[in-house]
C-alpha cells in the first residue's frame, strides 16, 4: 500500500521543484523566464539594501539556482564517499541548519523554506545585512561580501579566508558575475 502511495505522490512532489532557469549568465533572460521570482527579488533589496545583482549572483555561485541544491558528500581518503554531506548548506542559498534557524527566530519566519526562493533572498539579504553593519563591509562590495557569507561573520572578522586562495578567487568570481548582472538589469525592459 505505501509503495503505491509513493507512485502516486512522487509526480507531484517532482512537479513542485521549480527547474532552475535556462540561461544563468543572463540576469535579464533568467528574471524573464522566472518571472515570479522578480517581485521578491526587489523586496530583499529595499528591505535589507543589498543590491539585487549582489543577491542573484550569490544564489547563481551557491546552488546554480537549484532549489533543493545539496553539498557533496564527504570521502575517505578521496577512496568514495562515506554517507555524509560536508555540510548542512541546503536550498538555493545553500544556507547551513543553525544560520536558518537563526533567520527564522530573528525574522519571526519560521515558514520559512530554503527551497522557496523569495525565502532564500530574503535570507540572503538578511545576512548581508547583518554583514554589513558587523564588519563595515559596503553593500557595494561583492567580493568582501560573499567572503563573510562563506566563512561566517566570525570566520571573516579573523580573516580565515586569507590562507585560502581558492575561496578568494572564487568571491572574486562572485564579484565579476555581481558586476555582470548589474549591468545586465540595468539594461533590462
Amino acid at each position: 500500500m505505501r509503495t503505491i502511495f509513493f507512485i502516486l505522490l512522487l509526480p507531484y512532489l517532482v512537479g513542485c521543484a521549480s527547474a532552475p532557469p535556462k540561461n544563468k549568465h543572463n540576469a535579464c533572460s533568467l528574471l524573464w523566464e522566472k518571472e515570479e521570482w522578480l517581485d521578491p527579488l526587489i523586496q530583499a533589496s529595499k528591505k535589507w539594501g543589498i543590491p539585487k545583482h549582489t543577491i542573484l549572483s550569490i544564489i547563481y555561485h551557491e546552488s546554480k539556482f537549484v532549489s533543493n541544491a545539496l553539498p557533496p558528500m564527504k570521502s575517505l581518503f578521496g577512496l568514495g564517499l562515506i554517507g555524509r554531506r560536508i555540510s548542512s548548506a541546503y536550498g538555493y542559498a545553500q544556507a547551513l541548519d543553525g544560520t536558518w534557524e537563526d533567520y527564522m527566530r530573528s525574522t519571526g519566519k519560521w515558514y520559512a523554506s530554503r527551497t522557496d526562493f523569495g525565502d532564500s533572498v530574503d535570507f540572503i539579504g538578511w545576512y548581508l545585512n547583518n554583514a554589513i553593519r558587523s564588519l563595515g563591509i559596503s553593500k557595494y562590495n561583492a567580493y568582501e561580501l560573499y567572503l563573510s557569507y562563506h566563512q561566517g561573520i566570525n570566520g571573516f572578522r579573523k580573516k580565515s579566508y586569507a590562507k585560502k586562495p581558492a575561496i578568494k578567487n572564487y568571491a572574486r568570481k562572485v564579484q565579476e558575475t555581481a558586476l555582470t548582472y548589474k549591468g545586465q538589469i540595468r539594461g533590462c525592459s
